[in-house]
């Protein structure tokens, strides 16, 4: 009885694990989402959290369908040489050819306080969906 109680708890831990989306940022387990400009319009701190929004447009000949994600990583400094981690948005809506919408990403770690690092920066942006989405 022990042997199937143990065998079916690795089999629920399986489970779950598999059915769990990934949010890492920078993942190459994504399909990027091609023919888009993305625009960092600012940047600044908020209380605790690094924040940054922008636009992303649509320079393709099809619909961005949902649900899809925009990524960026923060990073301590202008340099981007030295990566705080990193943050997603999902749109749960499509966009069209040719239109555009705003984002925002949030970003707080107590590693790094905000306020001392005001001058940091944000890049890697890049849309992406799952392959199941």
């Amino acid at each position: 009885m022990k042997q199937f109680s143990a065998t079916l708890s690795i089999l629920f831990m399986l489970v779950v694990l598999s059915c769990e989306s990934s949010t890492v940022t920078g993942s190459e387990d994504v399909i990027v989402i091609q023919n888009v400009s993305i625009s960092l319009d600012s940047t600044y701190v908020f209380g605790n959290e690094f924040r940054a929004n922008g636009t992303i447009t649509n320079n393709s000949n099809s619909n961005i369908i949902p649900i899809w994600y925009l990524e960026g990583s923060f990073f301590r400094d202008a340099n981007s040489s030295f990566k705080m981690g990193g943050e997603n948005t999902s749109f749960t809506f499509s966009l069209a050819p040719d239109q555009t919408t705003g984002w925002e990403l949030r970003f707080n770690d107590s590693q790094y306080p905000a306020s001392n690092y005001p001058d940091f920066s944000v890049g890697e942006l890049r849309a992406y969906r799952y392959e199941s989405d």
